[in-house]
C-alpha cells in the first residue's frame, strides 16, 4: 500500500512539473510571437552582462547544482526516495531553465529576460513544497520509537531541510541580482 501511495505521489509530482514546463514554454512562445515584430534585438543588447555579473551567475549556477547533488548522495542511505523527491525537481528545473535560456538566446528571442524570473519564482515554490514534504516526514519519524536508525533518519531530514533553506537563499539572491541588472536598464530607457 505504501509503495502504491509513493508511486502515485511521484506520478503527481512528475505531471505537475511537466504541466508547468509546458505552460512556461507556451507563455514564452507567445511573448516571442507578440514582441518579435516590435523589438527586433533590443532585449539582447540592453542586458549584456558585465564580468562581475557573469561570475556571480556562474557561481550561483554551480552552487545550485553541486549542493543538492552532494546532499542527495549524503542523505540517500537514510532517506532514500525522499531525497530525490525533494531535490530532483529542483535540479531538473535548473536544467530546463538553462535549456530554455540557451534556445531563447539562439533565436534572439525578446522573451529571454522573462525566463529567469519565471523559473526562479517557480523554483522557490519547488523548495517550499520540498520543505513541506521533509517537515511531514520529520513529524512521522518523531512519532516512531527513537532507535539509532530513526535518529539517523531524523538527522538527515534536518540536514535536508537546512539545505533547502540554503538553496532558497541562493535562489532569492539569483532572482534579485537578475532583477537589479534588468530594472535599471528599463528605467534608463523610459
Amino acid at each position: 500500500m505504501v509503495l502504491c501511495s509513493l508511486s502515485a505521489d511521484f506520478l503527481i509530482l512528475f505531471f505537475t512539473e511537466a504541466l508547468f514546463y509546458s505552460g512556461a514554454a507556451i507563455f514564452l512562445l507567445i511573448i516571442d510571437r507578440l514582441w518579435r515584430p516590435v523589438e527586433p534585438d533590443i532585449a539582447a543588447d540592453s542586458l549584456a552582462p558585465q564580468l562581475g555579473q557573469r561570475i556571480s551567475s556562474v557561481a550561483t549556477l554551480v552552487l545550485s547544482l553541486i549542493i543538492p547533488m552532494v546532499t542527495m548522495g549524503l542523505v540517500w542511505p537514510w532517506t532514500g526516495p525522499a531525497a530525490s523527491a525533494t531535490l530532483a525537481p529542483y535540479l531538473v528545473g535548473i536544467v530546463v531553465q538553462f535549456a530554455f535560456e540557451q534556445y531563447a538566446r539562439y533565436r534572439k528571442s525578446p522573451s529571454w529576460p522573462s525566463i529567469p524570473i519565471i523559473f526562479q519564482v517557480y523554483r522557490l515554490h519547488q523548495l517550499n513544497r520540498a520543505a513541506q514534504l521533509v517537515t511531514a516526514l520529520s513529524f512521522s519519524v518523531r512519532g516512531a520509537e527513537m532507535t539509532s536508525h530513526n535518529l539517523a533518519i531524523n538527522s538527515s531530514l534536518g540536514t535536508l531541510l537546512n539545505v533547502l533553506q540554503l538553496l532558497g537563499i541562493i535562489c532569492i539572491w539569483s532572482l534579485s541580482s537578475f532583477l537589479m541588472r534588468f530594472l535599471p536598464s528599463t528605467l534608463r530607457t523610459t
